[in-house]
């Protein structure tokens, strides 16, 4: 769990900045959410519980996970799955990033982009150049053969799932990914690309 608060925090310094960055660069009125989901002032009960223990590994509570406050079993079971996705420590932050902000970039979330890229700039000091060679060609990464495999193979679940096949599996196996590593990156992945349609439904911001 160690693992995870610090990737936790790393994430929320990079959210508050971020958010800093968008609210300059806006030159339009923030649209208003299409569903009225629970404020951390609002909060009671299941709702209130979940939402003080991402405050305690986050700082605070990111509006995408209010949204699944209308129903608190959901809320509940997302922020076990982000737990228990966050404590494998064979995933790199920067290479669960990459992923992140490249799925984002090829949904068109503009406030998942945004979000990621403030932690590419602001967490690992990642420069503009760099980010736009990652986005037209992702084998640029800067990362070893071991997490630069994982995230392509990331991204080519969620662009052309029917491509992946056997060769993937046995190459990642080779580099030292266990079966439920190879698992956790696909759903990593994949929550990615949920968060991204869920986002851009209710015009969350």
């Amino acid at each position: 769990m160690k693992h995870f608060t610090k990737a936790a925090t790393l994430t929320i310094l990079s959210l508050s900045l971020t958010l800093g960055i968008q609210a300059k660069e806006a030159s339009t009125e923030l649209v208003k959410p299409l569903i009225n989901y629970t404020s951390v002032e609002q909060a009671k009960g299941d709702v209130k519980v979940v939402y003080d223990e991402i405050k305690g590994a986050y700082g605070i509570v990111p509006e995408p996970i209010k949204g699944l406050s209308l129903n608190p079993k959901i809320l509940r079971n997302t922020w076990e799955m982000y737990k228990t996705l966050g404590s494998n420590k064979n995933f790199l932050p920067k290479t669960t990033t990459m992923m992140r902000y490249l799925v984002a970039e090829a949904h068109g979330c503009a406030y998942c982009v945004g979000f990621n890229k403030g932690m590419m700039l602001n967490i690992f000091k990642m420069n503009e150049d760099e980010i736009l060679a990652l986005q037209k060609d992702p084998s640029t990464a800067k990362l070893d053969e071991k997490q630069k495999t994982m995230l392509l193979f990331m991204l080519k679940s969620t662009s052309h799932p029917a491509d992946v096949n056997q060769a993937d599996i046995d190459m990642l196996k080779k580099l030292g990914w266990s079966e439920t590593d190879i698992m956790e990156g696909v759903k990593q992945a994949t929550e990615m690309v949920a968060t991204s349609l869920f986002i851009d439904t209710f015009k969350i911001q």
